[in-house]
């Protein structure tokens, strides 16, 4: 369909809707590399030319520092982008509208001037902007810029419009002032919604794919260099960034999607940070000389998640079974370790224990290991054959990978039958969301989440975001109603108990078998730097817009 370049400064979602404008398949997957195999024979996903981790003994960039990926990165453009590690990059070279205090959590206005002037019962919010932004070419930042960044992913329908879905309309009222209209009182407009990377309208919209593969332009402290999707994405500090400046000059990163080779690279010193780190090789990094794991609670969940659509987890009976066969909790004992803690329930336990829900009662509620039943309920399944199998597909991830192998051989022991498909993660992202059974009848997938629990209720469960960010396809009009209404009202104990008898019926269902909460970790090499630091967040970790990151002279 024809991209809408309307330059008007006041745009509806109605009016977006309407005239079905949509991006297209090929701008969503711009910049990803042709070949599925992201990382190099050895594991290490390639040096791009600057191998070393910065010292000039091994011909290095003295002033660079390296950070060494789990997952390569797919994009640069915020309004299309959804994977936390092309976040992690562009983060840099971004600003937010506001962002989150690095200790509190709280948002701070960045490049908004102050907090939003709040009318309308909750639904509208008026926005100063600072004067002294500017873009890497020297474009000020305006309110057509803010209003192109929340209303591109309501017009392109990309996979971020649930985070703004709300937005009925943006204006600029001025060249410093923006007016937010909303079609309800969503509680956590100004916590979760406004925290958005801004971008360039005027480049964007003169080139969107170049914008997202070649040519991005924020106004963040470091500005785009040079990228080779699979192998390296370099940023360099932007002498001219209007606030605090960084300390450090460069920065590359590459991937390593190997756990074995990302390791080797850490431990050689060929990188300054690691993430990712394996929790089997946890103690052995920490306790080597000169390397210090760095790690703060996480708002990340990771799961299993069914296809409730077709095929034969489209039966609650197959699901429950499919639970009933192995035990997620032991699981995340042996695999995870202390790096992580077993979670019954679809939220971080940080945001669990901020809200407080039961989580304990969650908990009780986990599918128990008990193979003779799992083998009773399929075999009292219309939906399943004898020795038919289910299909789980996986990201390029080793731990989910393992644990969907780990269910299907418990299938294969019972008299059923899986099979484990990991797919690059531009084929899993395009793979996933389908609701079709022959691309898959269970998947393995994270969520980086956020401050409230509309960003995993809503994000991951409802039906307006079938094919956009879950691809279970559950579907009861009762259960999305009250994930919809718990959006759509600021009363904390109204939506408290409603998000409860949500993640009720997604427990008893077996819509989703909930894995694991994670440590946001990071391996620093402290010969090397200082201030380096991992946030709540992995497509926010390490955080390196910050003063206090610097490398050694």
């Amino acid at each position: 369909m024809p991209r809408n370049n309307d330059s008007r400064s006041g745009i509806t979602r109605r009016q977006a809707i309407a005239g079905g404008a949509s991006v297209s398949a090929a701008l969503l997957l711009a910049g990803c590399a042709d070949d599925p195999d992201l990382a190099d024979d050895d594991g290490t996903g390639g040096s791009g030319g600057n191998g070393g981790n910065g010292g000039s003994d091994d011909g290095g960039v003295v002033d660079q520092l390296n950070v060494t990926q789990q997952v390569a990165p797919v994009e640069w453009d915020p309004i299309v982008l959804n994977d936390a590690y092309s976040e992690q990059i562009i983060h840099t070279v971004y600003d937010g509208l506001y962002e989150y205090d690095v200790q509190t959590l709280d948002p701070q206005p960045k490049i908004a001037a102050a907090e939003p002037e709040i009318e309308r019962d909750g639904t509208r919010f008026i926005v100063p902007l600072r004067e002294e932004p500017e873009f890497h070419d020297g474009t000020p930042v305006t309110a057509e810029d803010v209003v192109h960044t929340f209303m591109a992913p309501i017009e392109e329908q990309t996979d971020n419009m649930p985070d703004v879905a709300m937005i009925e309309s943006a204006e600029a009222l001025d060249d410093h002032t923006v007016q937010f209209d909303l079609e309800f009182p969503y509680g956590a407009f100004t916590e979760m919604t406004l925290a958005r990377n801004v971008v360039h309208a005027e480049a964007r919209q003169e080139d969107p794919e170049a914008y997202n593969t070649e040519n991005p332009i924020g106004s963040g402290p470091y500005q785009f260099d040079d990228a080779v999707i699979g192998e390296f994405a370099d940023v360099t500090l932007w002498e001219d960034y209007w606030d605090e400046p960084s300390q450090i000059p460069s920065i590359r990163w590459e991937p390593a999607e190997d756990d074995a080779g990302r390791v080797s690279r850490m431990l050689a010193r060929e990188t300054d940070v690691m993430e990712g780190i394996p929790p089997a090789d946890w103690e052995d990094i920490d306790a080597e000389d000169g390397i210090t794991i760095e790690d703060t609670p996480d708002t990340g969940v990771f799961y299993l998640a069914f296809n409730c659509n077709e095929g034969p987890t489209a039966d609650p009976d197959v699901r429950r079974a499919i639970a009933h066969c192995h035990s997620t909790g032991a699981y995340v004992d042996d695999v995870i370790g202390e790096a992580g803690q077993n979670i019954n329930y679809p939220v971080a336990p940080t945001i669990g224990e901020e809200w407080d829900f039961p989580l304990d009662e969650w908990n009780d509620m986990e599918y128990e290991f008990d193979p003779d039943y799992a083998r009773e309920l399929l075999d009292g399944s219309d939906a399943i054959e004898e020795g038919e199998e289910i299909h789980f597909i996986s990201p390029p991830d080793d731990l989910r990978q393992q644990w969907c192998e780990l269910v299907a051989d418990r299938l294969n022991e019972i008299g059923y039958g899986g099979t484990v498909e990991r797919l690059d993660w531009d084929t899993f992202l395009s793979t996933y969301d389908t609701g079709d059974a022959d691309d898959y009848n269970v998947y393995s997938l994270g969520w980086t989440g956020g401050a409230d629990p509309d960003m995993y209720l809503y994000q991951l469960f409802h039906r307006d975001n079938e094919g956009v960010t879950q691809g279970h396809y559950y579907d009861n009009d009762e259960f999305h109603d009250k994930i919809a209404e718990a959006r759509q009202t600021v009363d904390f104990d109204t939506r408290r108990q409603l998000y409860i008898e949500a993640t009720e019926e997604i427990l008893e269902e077996c819509v989703w078998v909930p894995g694991w909460n994670t440590l946001s970790a990071i391996a620093v090499d402290t010969d090397r730097v200082d201030g380096v630091l991992p946030d709540t967040s992995t497509s926010t970790t390490p955080r390196l817009d910050v003063s206090d990151a610097r490398l050694h002279d």
